[in-house]
């Protein structure tokens, strides 16, 4: 099967069999609107939240962060919630007590609003890999009614979108087909970078995997000199696990 990514006039078209994008082809694939197909694409490539606020309301005004922590709860990712819109100012819907809340050996400062740990995003990604590889897995299995393997091949397809060229992206070779979501959490009182991550399936010869990275430091993490070289020399480490290097 051969995936493509083609933005005509009035959708966006990812996905499908076929040698073009014209005629009865476009009937394999999945459609979005351009607003939709933009505000996603927004949201991967440039990690933006105006989009991801976008998306929640469309499911809810009133409790569409809620509704992603239901899902996602569904999944059995017990440490992964929203309670609240990400724009400045907005109100706390719920209160959330998580698993990994209760540790004390250690703190990362966690926000009311939204946490995630890596483990949950790896059984996400998993998930997600195992939908779009066979149709199997937990997302089509909890979801049967809207998750299906050209939904998840869609998914994946708009994950590869992310060509930050950094993190774990910087420690496979050029080339390397990478699907993942980077983030930065900068500390509003501060004004710096006290948290950064990384969540990928890698496509390799050796073998497809895996791999989510976070990082965090109560004062401030650089980019330059920490938090790049750390994330690429972590990502060419397993990379090399799968792909023995020859030289």
């Amino acid at each position: 099967m051969a995936l493509a990514l083609a933005l005509t006039d009035s959708a966006l078209y990812v996905g499908g069999r076929f040698d073009n994008i014209a005629g009865a082809a476009r009937q394999s694939l999945a459609a979005l609107d351009p607003q939709t197909a933009e505000a996603m694409l927004d949201m991967i490539r440039r990690s933006e939240n105006p989009p991801a606020d976008k998306f929640m309301i469309g499911l809810d005004e009133a409790r569409g962060p809620l509704i992603v922590t239901e899902k996602m709860q569904a999944l059995g990712l017990q440490n992964t919630f929203m309670a609240g819109y990400f724009y400045d100012g907005a109100p706390l819907l719920a209160s959330y007590t998580t698993p990994s809340q209760a540790r004390t050996d250690i703190s990362t400062s966690p926000d009311r609003y939204n946490q995630t740990t890596p483990s949950d995003m790896g059984m996400l990604l998993e998930d997600l890999y195992q939908c779009a590889d066979s149709g199997g897995g937990a997302l089509a299995a909890v979801f049967p009614e809207t998750m299906s393997k050209e939904v998840c091949l869609q998914m994946v397809e708009i994950l590869v979108q992310d060509k930050l060229g950094a993190l774990l992206q910087a420690g496979v070779p050029e080339g390397t087909r990478i699907a993942h979501k980077h983030g930065w959490v900068t500390n509003p009182l501060t004004g710096v970078i006290d948290n950064v991550s990384d969540a990928a399936i890698v496509y390799s010869p050796g073998g497809n995997y895996i791999l989510v990275v976070f990082t965090y430091h109560p004062v401030q993490i650089i980019w330059d000199t920490t938090a790049n070289p750390l994330f690429a020399q972590l990502s060419q480490a397993v990379y090399n696990y799968f792909n023995v290097p020859t030289q």
